[in-house]
């Protein structure tokens, strides 16, 4: 029902809302955090330089933690998360903030949208060889697939300058700086294991649906296998790949903060990094800017697809 669609996901709304201020304000339930920030704060203006003769245990400040979720809950509602503390005094959080976080995005979209376009005619192109013939294309998914992400950041960096000093052919910039910025290489590194996922997925999906009834009966009617795949068994593997797509949005995520700092790129996951342990409303503000997008394209597209499949009846 069209109803029940909308209360789940109402539901999933409200508690990943609350998740996010209860982790935003994580280092306030564990650690003396007003000490822990002087500390902090001292160190960044060099007026301390060794912390071996300070202790910390892990403690539980349960007074302190709800009270910081109450505090953040107040600096965001209210306007006054502008400001953040760096270098000894308070800095604009906006354009800078919002600067980095439209980059950052721009790269994660970009680099998903090649992954998809490269997996699935990567998975076309496998499906239209003869079955006894797949094996190479599968071996090497299993090989690419169990290679570290760093590695393969690191391995397309090396090649990148390995056939500079041979040919002095620079084919992208490795990183960024002294105002050239590193754009193509960064989004392809980033697309690259996602595209093997999606691969993966769509290709297992790909080949259950090609041993159901209505395949054999549509080679019957004397379609052809483009056809066929184009058409009736990509439309069925759509919910598939959507329902791991959202585990793979996650990991690409997860792989932007290492994306940037090897890169040198001054993004919005750095920018998080850098400033959020003295100014923990940095992080929760970046969790729902990061939350709120993806999950209002998800919802949509699971309506979308809900209603063009008719999985939801009317209400």
């Amino acid at each position: 029902m069209a109803r029940s669609f909308f209360t789940k996901t109402a539901l999933q709304f409200l508690l990943t809302s609350i998740g996010i201020f209860l982790i935003g304000s994580l280092p306030y339930l564990l650690f003396n955090m007003k000490s822990q920030l002087e500390v902090l704060k001292m160190i960044e203006r060099n007026e301390l330089n060794n912390t071996l003769f300070l202790s910390d245990n892990i403690v539980t400040n349960v007074d302190a933690y709800f009270a910081n979720i109450i505090d953040t809950i107040g600096i965001i509602f209210s306007g006054n998360a502008t400001q953040y503390y760096a270098s000894g005094g308070q800095w604009p959080l906006f354009p800078k903030f919002w600067e980095a976080y439209i980059q950052s995005m721009q790269y994660l979209v970009v680099s998903l949208f090649v992954a998809l376009v490269f997996a699935i005619l990567l998975t076309i192109l496998t499906m239209l060889l003869p079955s006894n013939k797949r094996g190479i294309p599968k071996a090497f998914l299993f090989i690419m697939e169990s290679l570290p992400d760093i590695f393969i950041i690191l391995i397309t960096q090396i090649a990148i300058i390995w056939i500079y000093k041979k040919t002095e052919i620079l084919l992208f910039n490795i990183t960024s700086g002294f105002g050239e910025q590193a754009i193509l290489l960064p989004v392809l590194v980033l697309s690259l294991l996602p595209a093997l996922y999606i691969y993966k997925y769509l290709l297992l999906s790909f080949e259950d649906e090609e041993k159901l009834l209505y395949v054999e009966l549509a080679r019957g009617k004397g379609l052809n296998r483009s056809r066929i795949l184009l058409i009736h068994i990509f439309r069925n593997s759509i919910f598939t790949l959507f329902n791991h797509f959202k585990g793979i949005f996650l990991f690409a995520l997860a792989n932007l903060l290492m994306l940037e700092v090897i890169f040198d790129i001054s993004g919005f996951m750095t920018f998080i990094f850098e400033h959020g342990v003295l100014n923990n409303e940095i992080v929760t503000m970046g969790l729902f800017m990061i939350f709120l997008p993806s999950f209002l394209f998800f919802t949509i597209m699971q309506w979308l697809l809900n209603k063009s499949f008719n999985v939801m009846g009317d209400s």
